[in-house]
């Protein structure tokens, strides 16, 4: 197994966008591309594509722009360049066309995490054609507040400007989840139950750091795009779709919520949407102890 590292500039700005990819030893059976979740790094999926790559599959996965090495500055992270939510999808979509480039023919899986996996879905909308399976990992929830919470961030960028760390936001967005696991302490354990997971999580500097007023515009931008009936493109109707989750996961908001998710799709017209939930686990379903099970039922679904 080989890893590569290189960076691309985003299309829609210039910024450098870093990437690794895996390369198995074996002949290439597909490509795997990673879109990652909200305020973390590149290099926290590193087990799970040695896994995948060490069954045949190239694997990918780039830092979000403002997020890991895709910033200007350290200061930074949690700023995403953009107003409108739709330059992280088109990053996403221009890695993959060069992912394609650099292996061309092979089976492409694009795989989505938390805010990832908005990120997944709303590139759906616009670029399913090109890929050929789609998995949505620890969905967010659609929440009724998101129009609420994206004209507050727009008042609140009004009164102190785009780049505004809002404690207030962030207590909103993610305040109860440890609650609603039943955890007192430490913070962020509604991420994993491993209290090793969410020790180094805490201890990161690229992990769980508040987002800009503006990165929070884009996540409720992304949030409402995702559940918008509008602007399905739906060119490759037959998509087979795979979410998977944490049974006690908060982001979900409940396995009925969930379900809806998928239905969702469903009636915007993806007729091969299926999912597996996990008893135990919560947010990070790739980091938790028992994550080899989460690890093989990927590769065998992606292998099928």
């Amino acid at each position: 197994m080989e890893r590569k590292d290189f960076s691309v500039q985003s299309e829609f700005d210039g910024l450098p966008l870093h990437v690794a990819v895996m390369l198995p030893d074996s002949e290439i059976r597909g490509v795997v591309q990673i879109s990652h979740g909200m305020a973390e790094f590149k290099e926290r999926y590193f087990e799970f594509m040695e896994y995948v790559t060490a069954a045949g599959f190239v694997t990918a996965v780039h830092d979000h722009r403002g997020h890991g090495e895709s910033v200007k500055d350290k200061a930074d992270l949690g700023y995403f360049y953009d107003t409108t939510g739709s330059a992280i999808v088109d990053d996403v979509h221009q890695i993959t066309l060069e992912l394609k480039r650099r292996y061309p023919q092979k089976p492409f899986v694009l795989f989505g995490h938390s805010m990832g996996s908005l990120v997944a879905r709303s590139y759906l909308k616009k670029y399913d054609a090109d890929i050929d399976k789609l998995v949505i990992c620890g969905a967010p929830g659609k929440n009724p507040f998101a129009g609420v919470a994206l004209a507050l961030s727009g008042l609140l960028t009004a009164l102190k400007g785009s780049r505004h760390r809002s404690a207030l936001l962030q207590n909103l967005a993610f305040g109860s989840y440890n609650g609603k696991v039943g955890e007192k302490g430490p913070e962020n354990a509604w991420i994993c139950a491993d209290p090793a997971v969410v020790d180094a999580y805490n201890a990161s500097e690229l992990c769980g750091f508040t987002f800009t007023l503006n990165g929070f515009r884009n996540l409720f931008l992304l949030m409402k795009t995702v559940y918008s009936p509008c602007g399905w493109e739906l060119r490759n109707a037959p998509l087979p779709i795979l979410f998977i989750a944490g049974r006690n996961d908060p982001v979900i908001l409940g396995e009925r919520a969930w379900l809806r998710a998928q239905d969702f799709l469903r009636r915007v017209g993806y007729g091969n949407v299926r999912g597996i939930l996990y008893d135990g686990m919560r947010h990070e379903i790739l980091n938790e102890k028992d994550r080899k099970t989460v690890f093989a039922d990927v590769l065998s679904w992606i292998s099928e």
